[in-house]
């Protein structure tokens, strides 16, 4: 019954196809597929999955195929951590129903998105990294390591999060030997050899995850100005002075211009009159970007206050402090966007799909979709794991803790999907923490 997991979770991938194919399309998946279809690529978008959503054309019509491999990719990988755990199969289809439908995660997979690659590569390392920790392996070391550098490459801010999981591989390459406990894996030479082999793996990680935007023609796009802008807005409205750089701004705005625009829970709103003069398409100058960059920089120090009302203000709306107040369209995307000349697409009438987004829609207010629930959750399982030596529930509930932590200074909206991994990682890791103690490989 090995391979019950393995078909559960191909049904229910099979089922969410037939139900939301060809995926919800936001303005960044629009923009995606497009780059895709006429291979015009740029920076802001990570060209590994422009690429991956080309190699779909060979699965199925476009865009289905690239809907398909996204399901695809998200269930195996939950199958392939259900079957690492050392649990009975029932309990394993258990733990896989369970979180692939907890209505945090399952909501959000309709939507075409790189956050759901990024957590379906995250899942297969965590899968690998199991399977090592039972049974010590290159294969299990090289597939965890190229999954983590999958899911840095769909999103290199991603980083913060896989460094824990690279923490527990490189521990594992340093401390067991891989084979027989020969004399030989035990030398003082086979261990530092193991030392320089963890030790070279971070940056063989990094470096495969940058694969993907050297190869071919992407052009740079710099993106930073936007959260920079945003937060110069922010806190201009906060304390009535003007911190925007004159170059960035329409002749004779005032911050009465940058408040009518402003939207505390998202950045979009503030660059779409022309009141702040930016757009990924002006070439900026050098000397422009350096003043930005100084303002930006030195907001905290200068207006400490008015900086920090402002972010946390956004965690509030991000963490799901103040979720009624927030747009479900921060949650739940259900549109197919249009881009260019991108071909329209359509859903078939769906009773049952309308049920479930209705439903959705309903909870997004609730606490399914608090993401400071998920915060204690992960906090707590840290704890616990720590003190019971379950590195595996500490290396992944720090994972999730350690995606979000940039969030706080950084983030440019309050988009439910950013706290992804760490609603899937928390889940995890609790399971982890609750099931019986794994066989420890060498």
């Amino acid at each position: 019954m090995a391979w019950l997991p393995w078909g559960v979770a191909a049904l229910a991938a099979a089922a969410l196809f037939t139900l939301f194919a060809p995926g919800w399309f936001t303005f960044d998946t629009a923009h995606q597929w497009w780059m895709a279809r006429t291979g015009q690529l740029d920076s802001t978008h990570p060209a590994v999955m422009v690429r991956l959503w080309q190699a779909s054309l060979a699965l199925l019509p476009d865009p289905q195929g690239f809907f398909a491999l996204q399901l695809l990719l998200v269930w195996s990988g939950l199958a392939f951590v259900s079957t690492a755990l050392p649990l009975r199969t029932p309990w394993r289809v258990a733990v896989l129903l369970g979180i692939g439908l907890w209505p945090a995660f399952v909501a959000l997979q309709p939507q075409v998105w790189k956050d759901l690659w990024m957590v379906g590569a995250l899942l297969w390392a965590v899968g690998a990294l199991l399977r090592e920790q039972a049974e010590p392996a290159w294969r299990w070391r090289g597939l965890a390591l190229l999954m983590l550098a999958l899911a840095t490459a769909f999103r290199f801010n991603a980083i913060t999060g896989v460094l824990p999981l690279w923490a527990w591989l490189a521990w594992r390459i340093a401390r067991v030997p891989v084979g027989s406990a020969s004399e030989a894996g035990s030398t003082p030479r086979a261990a530092r050899w193991r030392i320089a082999a963890a030790a070279l793996s971070l940056p063989l990680l990094l470096g495969l995850a940058a694969v993907p935007d050297r190869l071919g023609a992407v052009k740079h796009v710099t993106v930073w100005p936007v959260m920079a802008l945003w937060d110069l807005a922010a806190v201009s409205i906060e304390t009535g002075r003007m911190a925007i750089p004159a170059a960035f701004l329409k002749p004779g705005a005032t911050v009465d211009d940058l408040a009518r625009e402003f939207d505390p829970a998202v950045n979009v709103p503030s660059f779409t009159t022309g009141t702040i003069h930016f757009s990924y398409e002006i070439v900026l100058r050098a000397e422009d970007l350096a003043t930005l960059r100084e303002a930006w920089l030195m907001l905290p120090l200068r207006e400490p206050q008015a900086w920090a009302r402002h972010r946390l203000r956004l965690s509030g709306y991000l963490f799901g402090l103040r979720n009624a107040e927030l747009a479900d369209t921060q949650v739940l995307m259900p549109d197919l966007l249009p881009f260019k000349d991108n071909p329209p697409l359509t859903m078939a009438p769906s009773r049952p799909r309308e049920v479930l987004v209705a439903t959705w829609h309903r909870w997004v207010d609730g606490p399914f979709f608090m993401g400071w629930l998920y915060l204690l959750l992960a906090a707590g399982v840290l704890a616990a794991a720590a003190w019971r030596r379950r590195t595996a529930a500490a290396a992944l509930s720090a994972s999730g803790l350690a995606m979000v932590a940039p969030l706080v200074p950084l983030a440019t909206a309050a988009d439910f999907r950013y706290l992804l991994w760490l609603v899937v990682a928390s889940l995890v890791a609790f399971v982890l923490l609750v099931s019986p103690a794994p066989r420890a490989g060498r």
